[in-house]
């Protein structure tokens, strides 16, 4: 499968079903993962954030966990796409030495193996994509797991489907703005999960480096980087914002605008669009996910490999 069609196989990928864990006894969540896989996590701690969850929510990524996280009280959620993640499969490990509870989240792999070994369960999904280009799979399942309302979930799918065609082509124009420069996206702490996306998407996709910072932090030290006229040259600035952010925030992305332009910068600026929270943030994403490929294919990569991550991998399994 292209690319191109694996990105526009987002919403059918997102499917409710009724899961049946009592996340409500628990008194912290630890959601488990790496890159691809690594990315729902903060998707799914940024919603439950949004909604008011009131226990502490840990989006972790590393090996092992953090050393509260333990005890039955302890909701530990493991993804990996493949099953082999080696942290992943860490953090499995260490959950169940804590006497945790845990959920694991893989289209097989070792992960499953383990999960059937010790009891653990364990939720499928469907192989034969790349990570990054699993995300409705691995996010529909772990949203189901933490409680979303089925017509929220479906609101959320319909309006990816309803903006397919603006959203491609919002992606191709934004990736011909950038093709040339450094990618700078700015973002508030309601974007700040698809600012991170459109990065690593862009480092994966693109073949190319991109950064970003969020508001408000960004008011104490980045904006001062910009009166380097000969690296501010060289970058192109994305700044997006969910109308629900702070009224402070929203103030401040205008005053980034001005300042932008002041210096004879136009900037892509976006807003998320639907009507709930998770549809404003897969509306962005998806946008980020068509300007990686777009981008892509205007400096004549394929999407698809990553060679230097291979590389990595190869070297690790070498090193025991």
């Amino acid at each position: 499968m292209t690319p191109e069609k694996m990105i526009r196989n987002l919403p059918d990928q997102m499917v409710w079903e009724e899961i049946g864990e009592d996340v409500g006894r628990f008194s912290k969540i630890v959601l488990c993962g790496m890159g691809g896989s690594g990315i729902v996590g903060d998707i799914a701690k940024s919603w439950l954030e949004h909604r008011g969850v009131k226990i502490p929510v840990v989006s972790y990524r590393g090996y092992g966990l953090p050393p509260w996280a333990e005890g039955k009280d302890t909701f530990v959620i493991c993804t990996s796409y493949s099953g082999n993640t080696e942290e992943t499969l860490s953090n499995l490990e260490t959950a169940l030495e804590m006497n945790c509870h845990v959920v694991a989240v893989s289209s097989g792999g070792k992960l499953e193996d383990i999960a059937k070994e010790r009891g653990v369960r364990h939720l499928k999904i469907p192989g034969g994509y790349a990570p990054r280009y699993a995300l409705g799979f691995m996010l529909s399942k772990i949203l189901c797991v933490l409680g979303i309302d089925r017509d929220e979930l479906e609101d959320a799918k319909e309006n990816l489907r309803e903006n397919s065609h603006i959203i491609e082509a919002k992606g191709k124009d934004i990736a011909e703005t950038v093709y040339g420069y450094l990618p700078v996206i700015y973002a508030t702490p309601l974007t700040e999960v698809v600012a991170f996306r459109w990065k690593t998407q862009i480092n994966e996709n693109s073949k190319t480096q991109a950064y970003f910072a969020v508001l408000p932090e960004l008011h104490h030290n980045e904006v001062v980087g910009l009166d380097n006229a000969e690296v501010r040259s060289r970058c192109a600035f994305i700044l997006m914002f969910d109308p629900k952010d702070h009224p402070r925030v929203k103030t401040r992305v205008d005053i980034t605008v001005s300042i932008l332009k002041d210096l004879g910068v136009v900037p892509v600026v976006l807003e998320g669009e639907g009507n709930s929270y998770l549809a404003r943030l897969l509306y962005l994403i998806y946008i980020g996910d068509w300007v990686s490929c777009h981008l892509a294919m205007r400096y004549g990569f394929d999407p698809l490999p990553v060679r230097v991550i291979d590389r990595i991998k190869k070297r690790l399994s070498e090193i025991k």
